[in-house]
């Protein structure tokens, strides 16, 4: 099933960005950004419980491609992946939530994805999700209630992560969009070593969430 997708892109050249800094970004963590943006009318301290899959989808388009046939997307190497799922769930406990099996009915889910692309899929396709989300839900793709999905600002090289808390309890028709409640986006140059890169997806993870207190619940 293909969906009709729109892309949400900031372009920002080099010049602008160097800018910032007369003497040029002395390090790489420089350029890195953090954006969350949530819907104001969702009760997040009703929800107490979540559940997460223990990878990281990498999206490579706006559309899905099963060439293997299995009905899954290609995921992110597991050492990114862990670096990512660990900051998310540290967090999420700080905050007062219980991680639960997508079988146990959670309140809400938690969606990690990135890609290493100047344009960032907002509404990508919800195939890239269909093999893992709780009850097989056969849903078009993605809305977000109330507001906007917050700007990507690209520049040379950059590497994105993207994080979405999708309501579990929301009752979606078949075809129909599930509401997106929270979204976060780390943006940064995909450069440097393996533990520098997994530091900075750590830092900047914490970063999103102090910045959405609404997220605490303890």
């Amino acid at each position: 099933m293909r969906s009709k997708l729109y892309q949400w892109v900031v372009c920002v050249s080099l010049f602008v960005l160097i800018s910032c800094y007369p003497k040029g970004a002395e390090f790489a963590e420089d350029l890195d950004l953090v954006l969350t943006n949530y819907n104001q009318d969702f009760d997040f301290k009703a929800k107490h419980t979540y559940a997460i899959p223990d990878s990281v989808i990498k999206i490579t388009g706006d559309v899905f491609n099963d060439p293997d046939g299995d009905h899954k997307p290609t995921f992110v190497d597991q050492t990114y992946a862990n670096a990512i799922l660990a900051a998310v769930n540290q967090n999420m406990t700080a905050n007062g939530w219980t991680r639960v099996s997508k079988t146990s009915n959670p309140d809400v889910v938690l969606l990690a994805s990135a890609m290493t692309t100047t344009n960032i899929y907002y509404y990508y396709d919800w195939w890239y999700w269909s093999w893992w989300y709780p009850s097989g839900c056969y849903c078009y793709g993605w809305y977000y209630p109330g507001y906007y999905p917050p700007y990507y600002v690209s520049g040379y090289r950059s590497g994105t992560v993207l994080v979405q808390m999708v309501d579990r309890s929301a009752i979606v028709p078949s075809g129909g969009n599930v509401p997106v409640e929270w979204t976060a986006i780390f943006n940064g140059l995909a450069e440097g070593s393996t533990s520098s890169i997994t530091a900075r997806i750590g830092t900047a993870i914490n970063q999103a969430f102090s910045q959405s207190p609404y997220l605490k619940i303890n």
